[in-house]
């Protein structure tokens, strides 16, 4: 496991690479803020299910 920092690093890239898919997609797809929103709270309702 990482230690805090390497986490905390590891968290923050993930948020921006997160953002930039989201934003792609916004732009590739023309979804509004909010699918774009309800799309994420979608996909975390998933992952919560699956552990």
């Amino acid at each position: 496991m990482a230690n805090p920092d390497q986490k905390t690093i590891l968290l923050e890239q993930t948020y921006d690479e997160i953002k930039l898919i989201c934003m792609k997609f916004q732009d590739d797809s023309g979804a509004t803020d909010k699918e774009v929103k309800t799309l994420l709270r979608e996909l975390a309702r998933v992952w919560e299910k699956g552990n």
